[in-house]
């Protein structure tokens, strides 16, 4: 009894052991299937993966003991901000200080990256905690700094993509002002100011303006694979002011100089431009007799008035030497610059002073030297701007200024041969055709 006992209890507890599906009603059938399915998944449970198979013992345990290592390399792009500098970029991706000096001492190109500034992405290939694989630092579209790791080193480089330049002309008429005229021609603003600049020792362009003058230009554009990336510098231009004509057209001399000149030879920049402030509105002329509107009496005035909003930025309209500045009386804030011995000009009324320009300090011709104000006897903001020839005030808007010497005769007929093409072509630009004609070609 006792036998059969165990017996029942063993093959009890085999049962107990063998999956319930096994015996399922789906899995019988009436010819012994259900042992050979049996069989089948006991073996099939029992077999190792066939990749497993395939490989030999030695690198099946090789593989148990060396588990595999993933590499990830994180490409992080970061636009910089303001108030960002290096430090704080790499504080912020978990980068040591350390780290950082290295990178910033492997090279000349490398210490510029301490001068980010707002607007630059910086790239960086991270390959491993705390390493860099390498950083880039793109300036511009067309300029970046590389540094790379070589073994315990890096290595800095600079990069410069070349332009496509091409040759692009505008031309216009003015109906009611130069900016309306210059953007109905496709000019931006930038190159509408360069143009003004450009004429702006012959034309006084807050003033001299009429209905009717023409310009035209030829000027570069630079491109990047097939697309524009900016405007390039005019090389050559006309204006026709009143009836007369003014032409300007680039040269480049052979020590590398860049100037502009008339078709004679002479430099565009002469000693003097006609207005302190680009683009003022004359608000009192020249007079040997004006009310004034403090005082109360009639008095000459013996120079011009240019209203702007308060800190508007007075410019020097010739290279010369601070006399006086200071306090005078009416005057209130003064400015007066001795041009070598014959000429001064007078700027009054300032708010305040540059910070660069110092009593017996030289300045250089467009250089800011103060800024609008109405200090001294004055009822409003405004610049009163003299110019004066061996101490004589003469009328700084119809003063004939010296005129800039002609290229000497060897270097002229270089300047001819050079511009010969750009003359003819400029000729042939049209301001007629709806008030412009454009035209862009690959130079």
């Amino acid at each position: 009894m006792l036998y059969f006992f165990l017996l029942s209890t063993v093959l009890w507890v085999i049962y107990l052991q063998i999956p319930k599906d096994v015996f399922s009603p789906q899995e019988v059938s009436p010819d012994g299937g259900s042992v050979i399915k049996l069989k089948k998944r006991i073996s099939q449970s029992l077999e190792l993966p066939k990749k497993i198979l395939n490989k030999s013992p030695e690198k099946i345990n090789r593989e148990k003991l060396e588990p595999e290592i993933q590499i990830d390399e994180n490409l992080i792009e970061h636009k910089v901000i303001i108030g960002e500098s290096l430090a704080s970029i790499f504080q912020k991706y978990a980068l040591s200080p350390q780290l950082l000096h290295k990178i910033l001492n492997s090279g000349k190109e490398a210490k510029k990256l301490a001068k980010i500034k707002p607007g630059q992405t910086l790239k960086i290939l991270i390959n491993q905690p705390n390493t860099i694989k390498e950083l880039e630092l793109v300036l511009s579209p067309i300029q970046s700094i590389k540094i790379t790791k070589n073994g315990s080193e890096f290595l800095s480089e600079g990069f410069l993509k070349n332009t496509e330049k091409r040759l692009s002309s505008a031309a216009g008429i003015i109906e009611s002002s130069l900016f309306v005229a210059g953007q109905k021609s496709g000019l931006s603003d930038a190159q509408i100011m360069e143009m003004a600049t450009l004429f702006g020792w012959d034309i006084d362009f807050a003033l001299e303006i009429r209905s009717g003058d023409k310009f035209r230009l030829i000027y570069e554009e630079e491109y990047i694979d097939g697309e524009k990336y900016k405007n390039g510098a005019i090389l050559a231009a006309e204006f026709i002011n009143k009836g007369k004509s003014y032409n300007a057209f680039q040269f480049t001399s052979d020590n590398g100089e860049v100037n502009y000149y008339d078709s004679e030879g002479r430099s565009k920049k002469r000693a003097f431009i006609r207005t302190p402030i680009k683009f003022a509105r004359v608000s009192s002329r020249f007079s040997k007799r004006r009310w004034h509107p403090v005082l109360k009496k009639w008095r000459p005035h013996k120079g011009v008035d240019y209203a702007a909003p308060t800190g508007t930025p007075i410019r020097a309209t010739g290279a010369g030497k601070v006399i006086f500045r200071g306090w005078k009386s009416g005057y209130g804030r003064l400015i007066i610059v001795q041009h070598g011995g014959v000429y001064t000009t007078v700027y009054a009324h300032m708010s305040r002073f540059s910070k660069k320009v110092k009593l017996h300090s030289r300045v250089k011709q467009g250089q800011t030297i103060g800024y609008v104000g109405q200090t001294g006897l004055a009822t409003g903001p405004h610049l009163h701007y003299e110019f004066r020839i061996n101490g004589v005030h003469r009328n700084p808007l119809t003063v004939n200024l010296p005129k800039a010497e002609p290229l000497p005769r060897e270097i002229f007929i270089n300047f001819q041969r050079q511009i010969k093409q750009l003359a003819l072509r400029l000729e042939k630009i049209s301001a007629h055709d709806y008030f412009v004609k454009k035209v862009s070609d690959k130079r």
